[in-house]
């Protein structure tokens, strides 16, 4: 296990333990499969999920990526799952963009990666790339990605 996941997985524990907070206008209502049994009783919270994306674009593209990837995390912003979507180019490399993604739970997740819109990208950046993504999915849960991997 590299150094990243071994710092990111605490983190990412500790965040999906606090209890969820709304966004102005939503609702604190959880899926029924986020709840947890615990020695109290069955205490409702939110399951959430991490994405932590590295890209490596070729210079020549960096404009271009970046435009796209600001379309895409504009519209993945706007969906019911997503609780942030940050990117970043990451200092004195250029090219390389690292993107944070934050899900209310695994159906939000799965929703993202069913848009058209998060196809048409994953098809662009195929061209720009200079080689491939890394991508770390952390969860609290076990196991509850791995048929996403």
């Amino acid at each position: 296990m590299n150094c990243a996941k071994l710092m990111l997985w605490p983190l990412a524990c500790v965040l999906s333990a606090l209890p969820a907070v709304a966004r102005p206008g939503e609702s604190q209502h959880t899926p029924a499969d986020s709840s947890l049994t615990t020695l109290q009783g069955t205490r409702r919270i939110t399951m959430e999920k991490f994405v932590i994306a590295k890209l490596f674009i070729q210079p020549a593209f960096a404009d271009e990526f970046r435009q796209a990837l600001e379309k895409l995390a504009v519209q993945t912003r706007k969906e019911p799952g997503c609780l942030d979507y940050t990117y970043y180019p990451e200092p004195g490399q250029t090219g390389v963009f690292t993107l944070i993604e934050h899900y209310r739970d695994v159906a939000g997740l799965k929703f993202h990666f069913r848009q058209s819109y998060l196809a048409e990208f994953v098809k662009k950046v195929e061209g720009w790339k200079s080689k491939d993504l890394q991508v770390y999915f952390l969860s609290s849960e076990p196991d509850a990605l791995k048929d996403d991997k």
